[in-house]
């Protein structure tokens, strides 16, 4: 029984609206209006007493898994709706009364970036270019931070390193590849750590950006607390990846 003037209904479609926290009605009536009062509040289950415990637990196991699917599904599109909106408004201006394409800078980057790193709640991305002077130098051109993380942009590290300076160079092949890189620093290995060091991170996804079929370089989506994406999200970002090498290719 409720305190307030609501009854269970109202206040489960409150609790799903206000929190977007999952709803199991438990309840003891099942006639046909307050099952389509209950529908309404788009509930995880309905179970009608007498019950049996097994039947809630696994109503409860089953509600926990459709929430954690729904809010994967809803973060990748998100994702890969702020990056192809981004991609597509470059890719216009760029092409307003007739002109020629004209080269990415900085800023535009950042309007890629930014609604991606809002989208995936992440600590930072940065783009890594893969140079030839010296053979193989890694630089990092690009980055967006949320609040918390402090810039690297200008870290003399990242300013032409080689992959074996920046303890990457088993990141090299992998990448060189087409392989994605899921990454916890807490499991890296002493050379790998050094360079979630320099970023100021605890984790990430480290995937290719291909131009022309080579590796230009690298996008990483970095967090500032250990965490592991799920295959929904990863393969937003490995979406993400592709859109980007085709933008920056085509410009």
């Amino acid at each position: 029984h409720l305190a307030s003037q609501m009854d269970g209904v109202e206040t489960a479609g409150k609790i799903h609206t206000l929190f977007g926290i999952p709803v199991i009605y438990l309840t003891a009536y099942a006639d046909k209006s307050l099952l389509d009062r209950a529908k309404l509040t788009e509930p995880y289950g309905y179970v009608i007493k007498p019950y049996d415990e097994r039947e809630l637990h696994s109503s409860i196991e089953m509600a926990l898994y459709k929430h954690r699917i729904e809010r994967e599904i809803k973060k990748r599109d998100a994702i890969l709706f702020a990056v192809s909106s981004a991609v597509e408004w470059l890719l216009r201006i760029s092409r307003e009364d007739h002109r020629e394409p004209r080269l990415f800078n900085a800023a535009d980057i950042r309007d890629i970036l930014d609604p991606v790193g809002l989208a995936l709640g992440a600590g930072a991305i940065a783009i890594f270019k893969t140079g030839n002077e010296p053979p193989g130098a890694v630089t990092l051109l690009y980055e967006w931070g949320s609040p918390e993380f402090s810039s690297v942009l200008h870290k003399p590290e990242f300013k032409g390193s080689a992959w074996e300076a920046l303890g990457i160079s088993r990141w090299r092949d992998l990448l060189m590849k087409g392989v994605d890189i899921p990454a916890v620093r807490s499991t890296l290995s002493e050379d790998e750590k050094r360079f979630f060091d320099l970023l100021g991170v605890e984790s990430g996804v480290i995937l290719p950006i291909y131009m022309q079929d080579a590796l230009w370089g690298f996008i990483g989506f970095f967090d500032l607390v250990e965490r592991t994406r799920s295959p929904d999200e990863i393969e937003a970002l490995r979406i993400t990846a592709n859109l980007l090498g085709a933008a920056m290719g085509y410009h």
